[in-house]
């Protein structure tokens, strides 16, 4: 990268489009099917993702829509719908997370609603970010991190070629407050080829 990246200047697709799904900021019209998504989806996310006791309520939903449209416009954050192509259900949510914009440096997180896990949704979500990330962000680095217990996450990371890093030793407590170790896996632009060269397929819109 050279010289220096002014982010709330940076020119965005209004989604990602991939063989099965389109990725996009959520907008007000989303909020109750993502209170159903996380509702439906309460006893299998706990264990990784405590945020979701908090979330309670359609307007809770509301709310963070609003926050995170904010976040989008100022380029803090880039949190997605995962949205299925071939009838407009929302499957979970993904983004871009944690910026550092002084490296550029970001993290992948993704979640599913139960009966969309095991389908390579997820995969196709990464598969779709990180080309995002290093050529419309200008990202050096991108990471995902998940509890060493989440073996569907990490199989996501390993599977897609992220080099796994560091375990990182209680550094993370889960819904019942309880010490657990995070993974940490991660992308840099030299290494990303191994990603990039099965997105030739992906379609970005404006």
């Amino acid at each position: 990268m050279t010289g220096k990246l002014n982010p709330v200047l940076l020119e965005l697709p209004a989604e990602f489009t991939g063989e099965r799904i389109v990725l996009r900021p959520f907008c007000d019209a989303d909020a109750p099917a993502l209170w159903d998504a996380v509702d439906s989806s309460r006893q299998q996310l706990k264990r990784w993702m405590p945020w979701v006791n908090d979330h309670d309520s359609v307007d809770y939903s509301r709310d963070y829509v609003r926050r995170m449209q904010a976040k989008w416009i100022l380029r803090e954050d880039f949190p997605m719908g995962i949205w299925r192509l071939a009838d407009g259900r929302l499957l979970g949510a993904t983004g871009l997370h944690r910026i550092d914009w002084t490296i550029p440096a970001m993290e992948i997180g993704y979640w599913l609603r139960p009966d969309a896990e095991g389908t390579g949704y997820a995969t196709e979500a990464v598969k779709l970010l990180v080309p995002l990330a290093f050529e419309l962000l200008q990202a050096e680095r991108v990471e995902i991190r998940c509890d060493a217990l989440n073996l569907r996450s990490a199989a996501i990371a390993r599977r897609l070629g992220f080099v796994e890093e560091a375990t990182l030793r209680c550094a993370r407590r889960n819904v019942d407050n309880e010490l657990g170790d995070t993974l940490l896996f991660a992308l840099t632009r030299k290494d990303a080829g191994t990603l990039q060269a099965g997105t030739s397929s992906r379609r970005i819109n404006s």
